[in-house]
């Protein structure tokens, strides 16, 4: 899933020369690879989708990874992982907090074992639209600083990609000192921290 816009990042580029559409491609595949590493930092996919997660028993508590949670289409435990002969759980059996992926067992701990309970469910955020477009029933967008994070590391590695790793420029009247700065700036690191989940 794309975390940012090529429109994005070329106007915090262009300063007072526009990019032209010969820059588009490479910019293109930064905005994928670097998305696709903030997903990885994070611990978890960006993209709203339905999916299907296993979980522990044995604790009150489950933390589902696709955050923000729209909706739990079912939830089924089942020791022998014998899923289609289990029952659903009934909705009041348990609740949630969409905005956390916290899930409560009302009963006390959470039934059964190991990766014994199914959770089938939508969670994630909503691609860009299109410019102009209306936004549909329960869209949820990326958030903005995200957004902004992701922006920002781009256009900063199109504009070192001709001295990757560089960290040093020495001139007849002195060097310019350029660290390399691991694999995100330390201010774009700040904000994934705060969308970063647990492993587990």
């Amino acid at each position: 899933m794309y975390l940012t816009t090529l429109e994005k990042v070329k106007t915090l580029l262009q300063g007072d020369t526009p990019l032209g559409p010969e820059a588009d491609d490479l910019l293109s595949w930064l905005i994928t690879a670097v998305s696709k590493r903030v997903e990885a930092f994070c611990n978890r996919e960006f993209e709203k989708k339905e999916r299907a997660e296993f979980h522990d028993g044995g604790g009150r508590y489950i933390y589902l990874r696709a955050l923000p949670v729209a909706e739990i289409a079912s939830i089924i435990c089942s020791d022998t992982w014998d899923w289609d002969a289990a029952s659903p759980l009934s909705g009041t059996s348990y609740a949630f907090d969409g905005a956390t992926g916290m899930m409560l067992y009302r009963g006390g701990e959470w039934p059964y074992g190991e990766g014994a309970v199914r959770v089938t469910y939508t969670g994630g955020f909503d691609p860009f639209l299109e410019e102009g477009a209306e936004p549909p029933e329960g869209y949820t967008p990326i958030p903005e600083d995200l957004q902004q994070a992701v922006c920002t590391q781009v256009a900063y590695e199109y504009r070192r990609r001709n001295d990757p790793g560089l960290q040093a420029v020495s001139f007849p009247d002195g060097s310019i000192q350029k660290m390399d700065v691991g694999e995100f700036l330390s201010m774009v690191k700040t904000t994934l921290l705060r969308y970063r989940r647990r492993p587990g």
